[in-house]
């Protein structure tokens, strides 16, 4: 039996397996009962064929996490600089603590 470790050092190989043993699955379970295709699933073709499908399954999972944790480099960003700090209006406090009037705004006018 082949292991989930040698798979992974092995990935060609358990690629390979993998894509005879989606066919092979298919034609047991065509040809046997339910006692025989569960004994072929223990066997040593049948555990190495199902480990060989998992380490492919979490290979393409594994790539498209790290193919979408790349970060994406923009072609071009234009330069940006912030506004100088006097470009924003500086609140005065109040003394009086009275309410807003309606017509009263704290925006710059």
């Amino acid at each position: 039996m082949k292991t989930v470790t040698y798979y992974t050092q092995h990935l060609d190989e358990a690629k390979a397996v993998a894509s005879r043993c989606k066919l092979m699955v298919d034609q047991k379970l065509r040809t046997l009962d339910t006692g025989d295709f569960q004994e072929w699933q223990i066997s040593n073709e049948g555990v190495n064929c199902q480990t060989a499908r998992s380490v492919t399954e979490a290979a393409l999972v594994r790539e498209l996490v790290l193919k979408q944790s790349r970060p994406v480099v923009p072609v071009s960003t234009p330069k940006t600089s912030p506004p100088p700090s006097s470009a924003a209006p500086a609140m005065r406090y109040r003394s009086d603590h009275h309410k807003l009037n309606v017509g009263e705004t704290l925006a710059p006018v």
